[in-house]
């Protein structure tokens, strides 16, 4: 079940200021999940997408932005840390129900861009702390909302944005902490969900921050519980790039 608006507006605040405390220990270094990219890469990233979607809201924005200016010169930090602060701002001043533009075929309200800016807050959190060795799991309610978004939202726009097919074949995702179950039918065009798995299943078990972050590509299947077609899992990673 997806958070409530607050508690989403919150993960956005507290992912957001972890990715600043990671960020504090050092711009340069580099972001293992995320090849050829620094921090100082990853946090002018956020920062372009903090200010676009504050600007969406701001504007109460109907129709698609136009595209973004360059980012300003400055420590990217400070910007990021301005940035987070006006997002957050925007999204307290509206109502989840509020009507904003969004890219996907979800309903157009000020809702779907808290729960977007959480995830993405969370997992880039989670690269600015693998940059340095620090890396925490991301919070379990959010982490189960966030594999829901990733099957349901994301990757139907990945597919279609980067003309790729996905490996065909039954995937079952098992979260060991408390049995929550993702049984699903991938096809080349789309993602089913199916109320019974069939015998050939492939079924990966680890908490729900794993099997989220594993769906993203930031950690490799081998750290999570495999039974079935590995070839299933990296034919999904290589075909869904976030």
């Amino acid at each position: 079940m997806t958070p409530a608006y607050p508690e989403l507006v919150a993960a956005v605040r507290r992912e957001g200021s972890g990715i600043l405390a990671a960020a504090a220990l050092g711009t340069d270094a580099e972001v293992p999940t995320a090849p050829g990219w620094t921090v100082s890469d990853l946090l002018l990233h956020v920062g372009r997408i903090y200010r676009r979607i504050a600007g969406l809201l701001a504007t109460r924005a109907t129709t698609a932005p136009d595209p973004d200016p360059p980012m300003p010169d400055g420590d990217p930090g400070a910007l990021v840390e301005e940035l987070l602060d006006d997002l957050v701002h925007q999204l307290t001043e509206v109502d989840a129900d509020t009507p904003v533009w969004n890219w996907s075929p979800q309903p157009d309200v000020a809702s779907f861009w808290a729960r977007r800016m959480a995830h993405e807050s969370a997992v880039h959190r989670f690269d600015a702390q693998r940059a340095h060795g620090v890396a925490q799991p991301i919070d379990g309610e959010l982490a189960t909302d966030g594999i829901d978004e990733l099957l349901d939202v994301l990757v139907p726009e990945v597919l279609r944005r980067d003309h790729t097919t996905l490996p065909e074949g039954e995937l079952v995702l098992v979260a060991d902490q408390d049995s929550t179950e993702w049984r699903l039918q991938l096809h080349q065009d789309h993602i089913e969900r199916v109320g019974v798995a069939a015998a050939d299943t492939t079924t990966v078990t680890g908490t729900t921050s794993a099997l989220l972050l594993g769906l993203y590509g930031r950690v490799p299947w081998d750290r999570v519980q495999v039974s079935g077609d590995h070839d299933l899992l990296d034919g999904f990673t290589a075909a869904v790039r976030f």
